[in-house]
């Protein structure tokens, strides 16, 4: 994703070398190799002059009719088309001892092919009092990656898997429950219960281009409205300024911002439809750390149609992203189509996710510099429906249909019942 004012560079990772065999994903390789060359964002940046020069930098910042696109998730998520490689920190050795290693799959010895035997990632970590960061089937007994598994669940036929584990104190998916917030201190919220966006609180982001991800939508605040006590973001087959699709993206740049010591809560329903994309995130307010990935970005919920419900949480950093395929995530199935309530919780040195209070991802780095937790600084929350594009639209080439009744043949839409932040000391 991206802001108002900050660019998000997101190159593709390794799985751009890989062999494509399908004559139907090689758009989809060249925009890959395309973003290996540096020339990528994260999920949406700047909204600026569409008619700008398409060159690199105005690329980055979203400013062309077809910019080039990146793969974001996209290469984990194509399974029978590509070999991509797992993410995994490329440090130094932190991970010392790991039993029934067949494999290291990263220098710092956290990421292994293991003999798992039946057990799942997060059991495997868990024998070496350490807990499962990602896990990944691999394509023939050696570390290149078939596709992404969970950390909690074993998978039936094989004996072994890619798992990455955590480095002392360190993880993700924990499976702990979330405090009751009410002890904590209420300090921003918005209920959505009056009949429009409150304007004290969100700034609306207008423009299209493609943002980096060959998004298809044009962003417009007239397709958010507040309605029967909640926030819907509609994302509609709509001809508007060079655009086939129209929906709407809300930011409190400028007007609220957070930082450590904080919880963040919201409770959301997603669209289902293929080629939708909707998002609860946040980036950093000043960018002190410098431009993307450097400064850092808080995935608190994606979702992709193209990947049934599936959320992913994750987080961006100088050392943890995309160019360096060690961006630290994980995942969570569950009914999007139904309410549920996404937390995070941001500790001085740890940053928690939950969906309905139960926790599935924890990211708690090896050290503190700011390439690998530039998450002392304040960051502001960003509501948004994405439609196509590199990641939410792989299984659609790109496009969804407006004639599809599994795609845009109905308006798709993100409901919010609130967005809430609470203090936690």
């Amino acid at each position: 994703f991206g802001s108002s004012n900050s660019a998000s560079a997101h190159p593709a990772p390794p799985a751009a070398r890989a062999a494509v065999q399908s004559p139907s994903m090689a758009p989809v390789l060249r925009s890959v190799l395309a973003c290996a060359a540096g020339v990528a964002v994260s999920h949406g940046v700047a909204e600026q002059d569409i008619g700008a020069v398409c060159d690199a930098a105005a690329q980055r910042q979203g400013q062309c009719r077809s910019p080039t696109p990146q793969a974001d998730h996209l290469m984990l998520q194509i399974k029978q088309h590509a070999v991509v490689s797992a993410p995994g920190d490329f440090g130094s050795v932190e991970c010392p001892g790991m039993p029934d290693v067949k494999q290291s799959c990263s220098a710092n010895g956290c990421k292994v092919l293991a003999k798992t035997s039946g057990r799942s990632c997060a059991e495997y970590c868990r024998a070496s009092s350490r807990e499962c960061v990602g896990a990944w089937e691999e394509v023939w007994d050696n570390c290149e990656v078939k596709y992404d598994w969970k950390c909690n669940e074993p998978l039936a036929g094989t004996s072994d898997l890619i798992c990455e584990c955590s480095a002392t104190a360190s993880g993700g998916g924990g499976g702990g429950a979330i405090a009751d917030p009410s002890g904590l201190r209420l300090v921003w919220s918005d209920e959505f219960d009056g009949n429009a966006v409150d304007g004290s609180k969100w700034g609306f982001i207008h423009g299209g281009g493609g943002f980096g991800n060959q998004e298809q939508q044009y962003y417009s605040q007239n397709n958010a409205v507040v309605q029967g006590g909640s926030l819907k973001i509609t994302a509609r087959c709509q001809d508007y300024k060079g655009h086939q699709f129209t929906s709407a993206k809300l930011t409190t740049h400028h007007l609220a911002d957070w930082g450590p010591g904080h919880r963040v809560d919201v409770r959301a329903k997603l669209p289902q439809g293929k080629g939708t994309w909707p998002a609860i995130w946040m980036l950093s307010t000043d960018s002190v750390y410098g431009r993307w990935p450097a400064s850092g970005e808080i995935d608190i919920m994606e979702a992709v149609g193209c990947t049934r419900d599936k959320i992913y949480g994750t987080i961006h950093t100088g050392r943890y992203n995309h160019m360096k395929n060690t961006e630290k995530y994980n995942t969570m199935s569950l009914a999007v189509g139904d309410w549920h309530t996404y937390s995070l919780v941001w500790e001085d040195h740890e940053l928690r996710w939950y969906v309905d209070g139960v926790e599935y991802h924890k990211f708690h780095p090896s050290a503190f510099d700011s390439e690998r937790w530039p998450f002392d600084q304040k960051f502001y929350l960003i509501l948004n429906l994405a439609v196509g594009g590199s990641w939410p639209g792989y299984c659609l080439h790109g496009r969804p249909s407006c004639s599809s009744s599994g795609e845009f043949a109905q308006e798709q839409v993100m409901e919010v019942d609130y967005a809430r932040v609470y203090a936690l000391h």
